[in-house]
């Protein structure tokens, strides 16, 4: 798929799903990230990101930590793991240290990659997913009743 491809269909995704969470350029996050919606980074974040939704690390962000998302879009640097129930998206401005496992991976020329790939079908990734985002949304949740 070219990348004039590959731009048309991600800014339809982003079209139809509404980002409620954004990092921005100039921010340094460090911490855990539970998100309900769709998130993009910009800026820097230390820490797993789980979410069943979309997720989009923008040209200049960076993420030191595993990804986990419905659709996960990676323009910038990633150093840790990317599950996808769909789809992981490598643009070509990507640089990616670690694994990748989705239904679908996309890898634009000129983005950088080093890692394993693993294509699976979503029943594989179901239990990963109710295990590392389900669980622990519920669990983060309960800790903030009071």
């Amino acid at each position: 798929m070219d990348n004039e491809k590959i731009q048309k269909e991600i800014d339809r995704e982003i079209r139809i799903k509404k980002v409620s969470t954004m990092i921005g350029s100039d921010a340094l996050f460090r911490g855990v990230f539970v998100v309900e919606g769709a998130i993009r980074i910009d800026g820097k974040y230390d820490g797993n990101i789980r979410t069943r939704d979309m997720v989009i690390i923008g040209d200049g962000g960076r993420v030191k930590g595993d990804i986990y998302g419905d659709t996960v879009i990676i323009g910038g640097g990633v150093k840790g793991n990317i599950y996808a129930m769909k789809e992981i998206i490598l643009l070509d401005t990507a640089k990616v240290l670690g694994d990748l496992t989705a239904t679908r991976i996309l890898i634009d020329e000129g983005a950088k990659f080093r890692g394993k790939f693993k294509k699976t079908s979503e029943e594989n990734l179901k239990p990963i997913f109710e295990r590392e985002v389900d669980a622990f949304v519920e669990s983060e949740k309960s800790s903030w009743e009071w």
